[in-house]
């Protein structure tokens, strides 16, 4: 099976390699899923079917497999490139009901069974696959969903013993979190007994409460070889001391600001970072972008994983911010997410990373250092949205000047304006070249203004004013006359 497994998925992962569009990666997964056994001249796989529902209604479907002439399961697909989103998963779930079908597939950037399970209101995803070679996952998709094995029953069995094992997991996942959670109190408690029992003849039980009470449990997602229970001398041996750093921890509201900006809660502000951290490294990969923000610094879930990844492992979606205008994708093409969990034993570490990558970062009830700005001369500052861009802002004329050897975004933005489009398109003809895939600055260029540089070196609509950044990371507005 596993074998079979990369047959099929190999094209997969070229159409998602080159970025194809819909309808190319349409016509290569009904090609593949001839691999499984499935016939077109037979009428199994039916491309786009018009399927009459009710007295006047019509659906289309993506993809619908057959065996003689009766439905087995349905199939929606997007582009390789594309991000799942919640109506792709409301569409497939539509047809698979209107058509009276248990299970249904949907093949994008990865490959996910989803389940509509009697009386239950929503259907669950109960397996994601990533496009992956040698994958076990694919190697029991490919059992399940191969002609000649395909059954049903056996779909449903599978479904039902998956919810089983997730929700098991998810039990054994809120325990952990509770651990995590009161980790002083259960394990002081747990502690005590146990401490007990084996030295209850030679200790009282108040000097066992004692001792533990001179003691911090803590309780931290294991990652590599880190221990899951640590304990560690507390300052004070007094218990009431201990509750009141427990408290302190369980209910900490400490909110961040990034460069002077609106304060944050925690995930808020982990989330504002590697956003623009982005932003200003868009040719990093991913896996450069795992290296600046280490997964070390959150513990087991780490600061940023892959969809395919959080599916594929199973975790549950809330522990990373998911929802439409989060997720994030990388210089590579990999859609990826933030992680949610983090509290005042870990967030304290990005705080540290923050200020070494050149953010200022203040926290609520401190008071934001001064910014001493130059009122004259030139300032160098840099851009870094959609372009690896450098210039001279002259504070006194309040120009600027981008300067050559400067990389500008070689497209234009989706939406940006006719005019706009037909000046920049001059101005490029003028001051860029293009060198393999970069368009590259080759004489100095000055601009009456900064957000007229910006656009140059953007593509579209952008601020100058708050875009060009000063060697100290501050927004060019503080300059302004």
């Amino acid at each position: 099976m596993q074998e079979k497994w990369n047959q099929f998925v190999y094209y997969l992962r070229e159409a998602k390699k080159n970025g194809v569009e819909e309808p190319e990666y349409h016509s290569t997964i009904e090609a593949q899923l001839q691999l499984l056994g499935w016939m077109r001249y037979k009428n199994e796989i039916c491309h786009k079917p018009n399927l009459s529902i009710g007295n006047n209604g019509h659906i289309q479907p993506d993809i619908l497999i057959q065996k003689d002439d009766k439905k087995q399961f349905v199939i929606e697909v997007k582009r390789p490139l594309h991000t799942q989103i919640a109506k792709d998963r409301d569409q497939l779930v539509s047809y698979m009901r209107q058509l009276k079908l248990k299970a249904g597939i949907y093949i994008g950037e990865h490959i996910e069974i989803f389940y509509d399970q009697p009386d239950s209101e929503n259907a669950v995803s109960v397996l994601s696959i990533p496009l992956e070679l040698d994958n076990k996952r694919g190697a029991r998709f490919v059992e399940l969903f191969s002609k000649d094995r395909f059954s049903k029953d056996a779909i449903v069995q599978f479904c039902e013993d998956r919810i089983k094992e997730m929700r098991h997991q998810e039990s054994l996942n809120k325990i952990k979190d509770h651990l995590i959670t009161d980790a002083q109190g259960q394990i002081t408690e747990g502690m005590k007994m146990y401490l007990m029992e084996k030295y209850g003849n030679t200790f009282s039980e108040s000097d066992i409460v004692g001792m533990l009470a001179s003691l911090n449990f803590t309780a931290t997602p294991k990652d590599g070889q880190q221990p899951v229970v640590v304990a560690t001398p507390v300052a004070t041996s007094r218990k009431k001391d201990s509750d009141a750093t427990q408290s302190k921890q369980s209910h900490d509201k400490t909110q961040y600001s990034i460069n002077g900006g609106t304060f944050q809660n925690k995930r808020r502000f982990v989330h504002q970072l590697v956003k623009m951290y982005v932003e200003e490294h868009p040719s990093a990969t991913f896996a450069e972008l795992e290296k600046a923000f280490p997964s070390t610094l959150q513990g087991s879930y780490g600061v940023i994983r892959t969809i395919d990844y959080i599916r594929e492992k199973g975790i549950e979606e809330y522990r990373y911010l998911m929802k439409d205008g989060e997720l994030l994708r990388s210089s590579d093409g990999v859609t990826f997410a933030v992680c949610s969990q983090w509290g005042i034993g870990n967030t304290p570490r990005v705080v540290e990373l923050a200020k070494k990558l050149g953010y200022v970062i203040t926290t609520s009830g401190e008071a934001p250092a001064p910014v001493e700005p130059k009122k004259d001369g030139m300032i160098a500052c840099a851009l870094t949205r959609n372009a690896d861009a450098k210039g001279l802002f002259d504070t006194t004329t309040q120009t600027l000047v981008v300067l050559k050897g400067s990389k500008i975004n070689p497209r234009h933005l989706d939406k940006i304006k006719p005019e706009t489009k037909q000046k920049r398109d001059a101005l490029i003809a003028e001051f860029a070249e293009r060198k393999g895939d970069d368009l590259v600055v080759i004489k100095d260029a000055s601009f009456n203004t900064p957000s007229g540089a910006a656009v140059f070196c953007v593509g579209g609509s952008a601020n100058g004013w708050k875009e060009w950044r000063d060697e100290n990371n501050n927004e060019l507005d503080i300059y302004r006359k």
